[in-house]
């Protein structure tokens, strides 16, 4: 601001105080501006102001700079200081060659404008001062919002300070005071750093509610020498009229149980805080507080504690750091071993060595599984992993890392999360893994753990049950008949389903013993039928073969004992009665295998009978109960997959029949579908229902998930991403799903990756709440529009144009190929016209897709014949 300028300014609020004084609004030069009736909410406009105070520069991008140099010193010496002010208009105030005199000053915004109303100058000081009178002691808070930083005088005690730099906003701090009965001075004091200046002050009433989490109690610092100290924010002489009391609780981050310390706040200004240990590490502190009033106030604070000291995992391609596995690592802890070697040397350039438990330790360490190193580094309170235990932990201790879990599959699966979350590895299909190359990785502090949230996850697409690619991603679940896939780590298999013609096969059967089969309208049938349940030798039979079968095959989680893939249940008195009582088809079916299951018991305790609850049988029983070793296999083949199960009037009857069965059944199974079974290929928007419907089977007993897609060849519309999406969901179903497909769509497609999430987001925002897409979704639903069509391809077209290279550029065409699929279908004469028919048949040959559909070759020709004959 120029010299002219300022003086103009100066000239305008002398005429403004002039015009207040004459119309009564200000009292009598040498009246300071009183306010009563605080806390009224309203901004504090009337103050003396005095200043400006030259301060010394900094440079602010120092991270030590605290106030302005020249700051603390007291410029009101001469009349009382900053802890007992004597103001008045009119008086001038000087500290060696620094003097200032005090004026009036009222503006007509919330903000007082201190580059107006003082100085435009940079690194200066100027106070504010102003008198509240109160008919009573009373608790209110104190609403501040300065620019630059600030302190605060109430009373003659300094009850806030601010150090920084910021810009102006509103109600920045909020400051529990005491208003004591009579007359109460306000001094703030505000320095300037450049730009703007000014503050802005209101007193509000004490409702810690009405201020949507920002009210604060407490703070915690942790100063250079790492002793971390809990603060009470305040000033301290109103905690005891505010705080009736207050527990704090140190506990580790997002477990509450693990509770490093308990007690009461001691009521001082600053409480250390004790972790226990000295070594650095990160902590959450539980403020629980009832307010004076009765009411609570509750928060979690993360702080850290400890001398932080940084470790080097890897700098330009050295390291000094070893891998260590115990002498008897298993098979798949050795695998993860060298997964992890060969990764890290992707990502460093780095030889990480493996080493035995046995050898003398050292200080760089990655130990590997709960071996005799980890033991020894951990200590007490980790105790062994049992084998089968998928949750793992990885930590540091010192320099040293463990990565430990269950044997079988736990520390494995802690091996592929160090290198996602450390060192950001992905691997996102079978042949597409992104590595990020980087110079150095430093650490001071690793504590992370996980276990599953849900327990046997099978993700059924072709992408999904390639072994390495389901070890990695924390795939275990397999549906089997037989032969078992090999997996690092081993896979939980539930064998079978619609087993009761492979347990009694009609053609050893039916001839001599027709009673073992369905009576249908008077007559017994086997084709297309099932088997009489309550017929002893039908029971007899399906036991003995069950049980020859475990025993030759006992590597199996869940033995199938189920209904076959149609309808037609045994109509005969005896079923029949058991149906009516139960209410349900269910009930023969539940009476059998709880029959089944108790029988195999006692010879295989460890092992379950798993049953369907699938199309006739799905409605759970009335009063029979399935037991401890039997599984419920639910099924959601009705449901509609536009809208999450609780929201959608047509899933109302699926939700009635998840909860019964749930509130009887002590495992469920789900058999879930995410695909269009007679269009793999064509547009599918189910995405937004795969994490609710998932937490829903959680909620609901479910011990494992099958997410049945296109399992048959590659080509499934978005089967790379929906494989990748369902991992994540079935091992954490409360993970960020929109960051998953976001990792995804930019370290899959490159550049191309946003604009395939803009065709991603177009597509499934032709959803509306009246859109209702189940198992058999046409080309011809009003789903898919032409403009819808329209702008897609100009989408794709332009995700072409910025593909990093040959190979993404096929990623996009691969992505793009439910688009073309659905041209063909909804006009197959303009497909073949603009080169979309061949263009589509060109990919598919390139790809080696076999399926459009899950019936095969039949569907395939009939697309091809279709879209050729088309005139």
């Amino acid at each position: 601001m120029s010299t002219e300028t300022f003086r103009r300014h100066r000239y305008i609020i002398f005429g403004i105080t002039f015009a207040w004084m004459q119309a009564g609004l200000l009292t009598a030069a040498a009246e300071t501006p009183l306010y009563r009736d605080e806390p009224s909410g309203e901004f504090l406009r009337q103050w003396l102001l005095c200043g400006p105070y030259q301060l010394g520069e900094v440079d602010e991008t120092d991270a030590e700079v605290d106030h302005l140099p020249g700051f603390e010193r007291d410029f009101l010496h001469a009349h009382g200081g900053e802890t007992n002010p004597s103001i008045v208009e009119g008086q001038t105030d000087q500290l060696g060659e620094a003097s200032a005199t005090w004026t009036a000053y009222e503006s007509e915004e919330p903000e007082i404008d201190l580059d107006i109303a003082l100085s435009d100058e940079a690194f200066v000081a100027g106070y504010a001062y102003c008198e509240i009178e109160s008919p009573e002691d009373r608790i209110c808070i104190l609403a501040l919002g300065t620019n630059d930083g600030c302190r605060v005088w109430l009373n003659g005690e300094r009850v806030w300070d601010y150090t920084a730099g910021r810009g102006l906003s509103a109600d920045d701090d909020l400051l529990a005071v005491m208003l004591r009965k009579g007359r109460n001075t306000l001094l703030l004091k505000v320095e300037e750093r450049g730009a703007n200046w000014g503050f802005c002050v209101r007193f509000l009433p004490l409702d810690p509610a009405s201020f949507a989490g920002r009210f604060q109690l407490f703070k915690v610092v942790t100063p250079e020498d790492g002793r971390a100290v809990l603060r009470f924010i305040h000033p301290i002489s109103v905690a005891q009229r505010l705080v009736r009391n207050t527990v704090v609780t140190i506990h580790m981050p997002g477990d509450p149980d693990a509770i490093v310390w308990q007690g009461p706040w001691t009521q001082q200004a600053q409480m250390p805080l004790d972790t226990g240990v000295k070594a650095y590490g990160h902590y959450e502190l539980n403020i629980d507080t009832q307010l004076a009033d009765g009411s609570k106030w509750t928060r979690t604070v993360p702080f850290t504690a400890g001398e932080r000291i940084d470790y080097v995992l890897f700098e330009e391609g050295r390291t000094d750091y070893a891998i260590v596995i115990g002498e008897d690592a298993s098979e798949s802890e050795l695998w993860a071993a060298s997964e992890l070697q060969h990764w890290l040397k992707e990502v460093s350039g780095a030889v990480f060595p493996i080493r035995a438990a046995t050898e003398p330790a050292e200080d760089h360490e990655i130990v590997v599984g709960y071996n005799i190193r980890a033991a020894a580094l951990l200590g007490a309170d980790v105790e062994a992993p049992a084998p089968t235990d998928e949750s793992f932990i990885y930590r540091n201790v010192g320099p040293a890392i463990v990565i430990a879990g269950g044997r079988d599959r736990g520390t494995m699966y802690g091996v592929f999360s160090f290198l996602e979350r450390e060192l950001g590895c992905r691997w996102y299909t079978p042949t597409v893994s992104a590595v990020p190359r980087k110079q150095r990785l430093a650490f001071d502090y690793l504590r992370h753990a996980e276990s599953p949230g849900i327990r046997v996850r099978n993700d059924f697409y072709y992408e999904a049950f390639d072994p390495t690619w389901a070890a990695r991603n924390r795939i275990n679940g397999e549906l089997t008949f037989d032969t078992v896939r090999q997996q690092p780590g081993g896979v939980e298999t539930y064998w079978g389903v619609h087993t009761f013609y492979r347990f009694m096969p009609p053609d050893e059967f039916f001839e001599s013993h027709p009673e073992y089969y369905s009576l249908i309208d008077g007559k017994r049938v086997h084709e297309r039928a099932q088997l009489c349940l309550t017929n002893p030798d039908v029971l007899r039979i399906v036991t003995e073969r069950l049980l020859d079968y475990m025993r030759g095959n006992p590597d199996h989680l869940i033995y199938s004992v189920s209904q076959n893939d149609w309808r037609n249940p045994c109509q005969c008195p005896r079923c029949q009665a058991i149906a009516e009582r139960e209410e349900s088809e269910s009930g023969p079916l539940i009476w059998f295998v709880n029959q089944v299951a108790e029988a195999v018991e006692t010879e295989f305790p460890d092992k379950f009978v798993g049953t369907l609850a699938y199309d006739y049988t799905r409605k759970p029983c009335k009063t029979l109960k399935p037991r401890p070793n039997v599984v419920i296999r639910f099924c959601s083949i009705e449901c509609c997959f536009a809208h999450d199960f609780h929201n959608c009037p047509e899933n109302a009857s699926f939700i009635d029949d998840i909860e019964g069965w749930s509130a009887i059944a002590p495992h469920l199974y789900i058999w879930d579908y995410v695909v269009n079974f007679g269009h793999y290929i064509m547009p599918y928007p189910n995405f937004p229902v795969l994490q609710p419907n998932i937490q829903t089977f959680r909620d609901h007993n479910a011990i494992g998930i099958m997410e049945q897609a296109a399992y048959q060849s590659r080509g499934g519309e978005f089967a790379e991403l929906r494989a990748y999406v369902i991992a994540r969901l079935l091992w954490n179903p409360e993970c960020d799903v929109d960051y998953v497909i976001d990792d995804f769509m930019y370290g899959y497609y490159g550049r191309a990756g946003q604009h395939i999430r803009r065709y991603f987001d177009l597509l499934h925002a032709q959803v509306t709440p009246t859109t209702h897409i189940h198992l058999g979704l046409r080309p011809d639903d009003p789903l898919f529009t032409d403009a819808f069509v329209r702008e897609a391809d100009a989408i794709f077209d332009e995700a072409e144009v910025v593909a990093d290279n040959e190979v993404i550029r096929q990623r996009v065409e691969m992505a793009r190929l439910p688009l073309m699929y659905l041209k063909c279908l909804r006009n197959p004469v303009d497909a073949r016209s603009d080169g979309s028919y061949a263009r589509f048949c060109a990919i598919v040959e390139r790809e080696g897709i076999t399926h459009y559909a899950e019936s095969g070759e039949p569907n395939k020709t009939a697309f091809h014949r279709k879209t050729e004959a088309a005139r």
